[in-house]
């Protein structure tokens, strides 16, 4: 294979979730969400639930370091998203939840990427779609396995 055959698989990969997330970005802030940040939503809103989680558990689970992780999350923090905590496991530990202004992103959030979807669905048709779907799924298996025997 040749060297530009491989930056072609990576551009297959990346170009359409980097548009993706611009759009959904772009969306959010005529939402009036101008001060989120593409990456939360996939970094970070993606892994808040109810119950929150701990700096480090966030961080590993977003393939980040602490430190990064601590920088955007004191961003969330500032711009109301989220907010600290006491774990009710261990008193001296912060669980990071959503704010209910962060339980709203993420709803308006999903409304938008339903509404990507569904515009792919109408132009694309729903065959395709759940071909692309399968596809992307056997590509993410083999490089899964591939990341488990390397």
């Amino acid at each position: 294979m040749r060297a530009e055959d491989h930056v072609l698989f990576s551009q297959l990969l990346r170009n359409p979730y980097e548009t993706f997330l611009m759009k959904v970005h772009a969306e959010l802030a005529s939402a009036g969400y101008a001060d989120s940040y593409p990456s939360w939503g996939t970094n970070i809103f993606h892994y808040l639930r109810e119950g929150g989680l701990r700096l480090t558990d966030l961080a590993e689970r977003t393939h980040t370091t602490k430190q990064a992780m601590l920088y955007t999350v004191n961003r969330l923090e500032k711009a109301g998203y989220v907010e600290r905590v006491p774990d009710p496991a261990d008193r001296r530990a912060k669980v990071i939840r959503l704010t209910e202004r962060g339980w709203d992103l993420r709803r308006v959030a999903d409304e938008i990427m339903s509404s990507m979807e569904e515009e792919c669905i109408r132009r694309l048709g729903q065959q395709r779609m759940r071909q692309f779907e399968d596809l992307m799924k056997d590509v993410s298996d083999v490089l899964g396995e591939h990341q488990e025997r390397g």
